[in-house]
C-alpha cells in the first residue's frame, strides 16, 4: 500500500499544535504557581506596609506626648520662676488644645493630687500598676492600659495612662520626686486600627508585652464567648509574618513591636480573600503566555534553508534590542515572510523608542511633581513648638526674644513660600537656613552653636531651594538633640574646578556606616524608625533631575564622632536675588 506524503505545511502545522498542547499545559501550571506565590507576596508587603505605617504613626503620637511630658517635667523641676497654678494653667491649655488628652496630674509618693487639670479632683493609689511602674521605672516612661478613669464630664471612660517619675522643687527650694501621669482618650488606638483596609474581613488589633488584649474590633464578641482570637500563635512567633489555620479559615498574620510601649500591633488577613481575584488573572495570563507560544512556534515554522541567513541576521538584531540598543537595521529580503517581518520588527523598535521617551518624560515629570509636593511640606510640629516658645517668651515679658523670633520665622517662610522661584541664589538659600537655625537656636538655648561660611563669590551662585534646612533639621533632630555636652553645626561653602561643595557637618551621635550608605539607596532597607531618609533622599533626587547624575548628596558619619552631609552642584553664572514681596 503505498502512503500518501504530507506537505511539509501540514506536517509542520500538526507538530506546532501538539506543541501548543503540551507548552500550553507546561505554562498553565507555572504561571499558576508563579502567579500564587506573587499574589501573597505582593499582599503581604502591602499589608506589611499598612501595619508599618500604622506603627509609624503610633510612635510619631507616643513621640508626641512624651515631648508633652518632658515640657511638664522642665516646668516642675524649678518653680522658683512658676508657681504650681501657673504650671497648672500652662498644662491646662495644652489639655484644652488637644481632644486626645484626657488629663494631666501629678502625685506625691503617698498618692495625694499635688496638680491636675481636670475639674475632678481624686488621690491615686500607690498600689495601681501605672503608678508602680512609674515609681520602680527610675525615669523611665510607661503606657499602661487601658482603665477605667473618671473623665471630666464625671462620667467613666477608657484610658491608657503614661506615667513616669519626676522631680520638683518646693519653695525652699528643695528637690521632691513626683509621679506625673497623663491620661490619654482610648479612641486614638481606636482610630488607628480602624483606618487599616485588610480586605474585607481582615482586621488589626493590639496587644500587651504579657499578651493581653490592648484593643480588638471584635472585643464585645470576645467578651460575650462568641469569638476566640488565635493568641496561642501569636505568643509562639512574636515577632513577623506567618499563615495558620484558625477557626476553619486559613490567615496570614503579621505581627510587629511599638518599640516605645512594647505593644504589638496585629494584622490578620484571610487567604481565601486575597486569592479571590487569582482566576481572571490566570486567564489573562494564560492567554498572553498562549499568542507568545504561538508566535514562537510561527517564527520556528518558517524556518527554511533559503531564508536561514535573513533570520539570523534579524536574530543579531533582536539581540541587540534585548541588550537596549535600538539603533538597529533589520534585514531585507526576498522571502515575503522574512521582509515582512523585519517591517514589524522595525515599526515594533520605533513604536518602542517612541513609547520609552513617553514614559521617560512621564515619569519625570511625576516624579518632580511628587517632589514638589515632598518639598512643599511644612513641618506643623515644628511650627507648633515655634510659636508654643513664642507665647512662652511673651509670658515671661521677653519681648526682644519674641521679636527675635517671629522676624526669623518670617524669613524661614519668605523663601518656603516663594511661588514660582525653585532657583534661587545661594546666600538666599543659606539666609533661609540661618533663619531655622535661629529660631532652633532659640528653642534649644545652651544645646548647640553653628557656624556658617560663605565666600561672596558665591553668594550670587544659583541653587535649588531648600534643600539645606531639610539636612541641618536632621543633624538637630537625629545628631545633636541626644548630645550631652553642647553640639556644633558647621556649614560650609566652597568652590572645586567648576563645582560647588557645600558640607554640613555636626559632632552629633553619628551612625553606623552601613545605615548611613543605605540613606541614599534606595534598593537598601532603611531599619531606621525615624525615617529621616525619605528627606535626604528627597534632596539628592531634586538635585540629580536638575544638574544631572554627578552631582547630589553624599553621607560620612562614624558612631559618636558625628556627620558630614555634602552637597555638590554645579558652578552656575550667577543670578539676581529673588525678591519675595509679603
Amino acid at each position: 500500500m503505498k502512503i500518501r506524503a504530507i506537505s511539509i505545511r501540514t506536517t509542520i502545522s500538526l507538530l506546532m499544535a501538539i506543541m501548543l498542547t503540551i507548552l500550553i499545559i507546561v505554562v498553565s501550571i507555572t504561571v499558576n504557581a508563579f502567579l500564587t506565590n506573587a499574589i501573597a507576596d505582593i499582599m503581604i508587603r502591602s499589608t506589611t506596609d499598612i501595619i508599618t505605617q500604622i506603627n509609624n504613626n503610633a510612635e510619631t503620637y507616643i513621640n508626641d506626648i512624651t515631648d508633652i511630658a518632658a515640657y511638664a517635667r522642665n516646668l516642675a523641676r524649678d518653680t522658683s520662676a512658676l508657681n504650681a497654678e501657673g504650671i497648672t494653667e500652662r498644662l491646662k491649655t495644652i489639655v484644652a488644645s488637644r481632644n486626645d488628652i484626657v488629663r494631666i496630674d501629678a502625685f506625691g509618693m503617698d498618692g495625694k493630687l499635688l496638680l491636675t487639670t481636670s475639674p475632678v479632683y481624686n488621690d491615686a493609689s500607690p498600689d495601681e500598676l501605672w503608678f508602680q511602674r512609674a515609681v520602680k521605672g527610675e525615669g523611665d516612661f510607661f503606657f499602661t492600659g487601658p482603665r477605667q478613669q473618671q473623665l471630666p464630664s464625671g462620667q467613666k471612660g477608657l484610658v491608657i495612662t503614661f506615667s513616669q517619675l519626676i522631680s520638683y522643687g518646693d519653695m525652699n527650694r528643695a528637690t521632691s520626686s513626683a509621679v506625673l501621669s497623663i491620661d490619654l482618650n482610648f479612641n486614638f488606638i481606636r482610630e488607628l486600627a480602624e483606618d487599616a483596609n485588610l480586605a474585607d474581613s481582615g482586621y488589626i488589633y493590639f496587644i500587651s508585652n504579657d499578651g493581653e488584649i490592648i484593643y480588638h474590633p471584635r472585643q464585645s464578641e470576645i467578651d460575650d464567648g462568641t469569638f476566640h482570637e488565635d493568641l496561642e500563635s501569636v505568643a509562639d512567633h512574636v515577632y513577623g509574618t506567618y499563615i495558620s489555620e484558625f477557626d476553619n479559615h486559613e490567615r496570614m498574620t503579621i505581627i510587629q513591636t511599638v518599640s516605645q510601649t512594647r505593644w504589638r500591633i496585629v494584622g490578620v488577613a484571610m487567604m481565601d480573600e486575597i486569592m479571590n481575584d487569582l482566576g481572571s488573572f490566570q486567564t489573562i495570563l494564560l492567554l498572553i503566555s498562549a499568542i507568545m507560544i504561538i508566535i514562537s512556534i510561527i517564527i520556528t515554522a518558517m524556518i527554511s534553508k533559503h531564508i536561514t541567513s535573513p533570520l539570523r541576521r534579524l536574530e543579531i538584531e533582536m539581540k541587540k534590542v534585548e541588550t537596549g540598543d535600538f539603533e538597529v537595521s533589520p534585514p531585507h529580503s526576498h522571502s515575503l515572510e522574512v521582509e515582512s517581518l523585519s517591517s514589524s520588527f522595525r515599526i515594533m523598535v520605533a513604536r518602542i523608542k517612541v513609547l520609552m521617551k513617553r514614559i521617560k518624560a512621564t515619569e519625570e515629570i511625576k516624579r518632580q511633581r511628587e517632589l514638589d509636593a515632598l518639598q512643599a511640606k511644612i513641618n506643623p510640629h515644628f511650627l507648633y513648638n515655634t510659636l508654643d516658645s513664642v507665647i512662652w517668651m511673651a509670658e515671661t515679658g521677653d519681648n526682644q526674644g519674641v521679636v527675635k523670633m517671629v522676624s526669623a520665622l518670617a524669613r524661614l517662610f519668605r523663601i518656603s513660600i516663594a511661588k514660582g522661584h525653585d532657583v534661587i541664589t545661594l546666600a538666599e538659600e543659606l539666609s533661609h537656613v540661618q533663619s531655622y537655625l535661629d529660631i532652633q537656636s532659640m528653642r534649644y538655648k545652651d544645646k548647640f552653636t553653628y557656624s556658617v561660611e560663605l565666600p561672596q563669590e558665591l553668594e550670587d551662585a544659583p541653587t535649588i531651594k531648600l534643600i539645606i534646612q531639610p539636612i541641618v533639621e536632621n543633624s538637630i533632630y537625629h545628631g545633636i538633640k541626644y548630645l550631652q555636652e553642647e553640639g556644633r553645626i558647621e556649614i560650609r561653602a566652597t568652590t572645586e574646578e567648576d563645582d560647588i561643595r557645600i558640607s554640613i557637618s555636626d559632632n552629633g551621635i553619628g551612625m553606623k556606616r552601613e545605615t548611613a550608605e543605605a540613606i541614599l539607596n534606595p534598593e537598601k532597607e532603611n531599619t531606621s524608625s525615624t525615617g529621616n531618609g525619605i528627606g535626604l533622599r528627597n534632596i539628592d533626587e531634586r538635585i540629580k533631575l536638575s544638574y544631572g547624575r554627578k552631582y547630589g548628596l553624599s553621607i560620612w558619619s562614624e558612631p559618636d564622632e558625628g556627620t558630614v552631609v555634602t552637597i555638590l552642584i554645579p558652578h552656575l553664572p550667577p543670578i539676581e536675588p529673588v525678591v519675595v514681596k509679603s
